[in-house]
């Protein structure tokens, strides 16, 4: 039964390709390259009054309508799902460990604030010093 179907395929397949060479329509060469450049030039003009509605046409009912669909597909299928697992997994854990390093973080940021009064006189000192050289410098160049 399959190879009979097979078989009657091959032929319906055959058969209906031959009619492809039944067309009669044909090509017809310009005869001068001032017919060539005419028939150009009228497809130029025909191209630029109806190439932007063609396209718009296109964009709205073929592309559109297709990306609408894939974008739906994979809000449904993979965004959702991914949402769910970050919201269930992902979040809990973080905001654990956001709780463990805020004490650490506030543990280290009062240990620096003492280092940054020990230093601050010292530093200030040091850019004293660097503003006093610099002042002096200069009076030297103007005199």
């Amino acid at each position: 039964m399959k190879k009979i179907i097979l078989i009657s395929l091959i032929i319906l397949n055959l058969g209906l390709s031959s009619f492809s060479f039944a067309q009669d329509t044909t090509i017809e060469v310009p005869e001068s390259f001032e017919e060539a450049q005419q028939i150009g030039e009228q497809a130029l003009d025909v191209g630029k009054e109806k190439l932007p509605d063609i396209i718009k046409e296109i964009w709205r009912e073929k592309v559109l309508p297709v990306w609408q669909k894939m974008y739906d597909w994979f809000y449904e299928n993979i965004w959702l799902k991914i949402k769910g697992f970050f919201s269930r997994e992902v979040e809990p854990r973080v905001e654990q460990e956001i709780e463990i390093r805020k004490e650490i973080v506030d543990q280290e940021f009062e240990q620096e604030k003492e280092e940054v009064k020990k230093d601050l006189p010292k530093f200030l000192n040091s850019i004293w010093n660097f503003i006093r050289d610099i002042v002096q410098k200069l009076k030297i160049l103007w005199e």
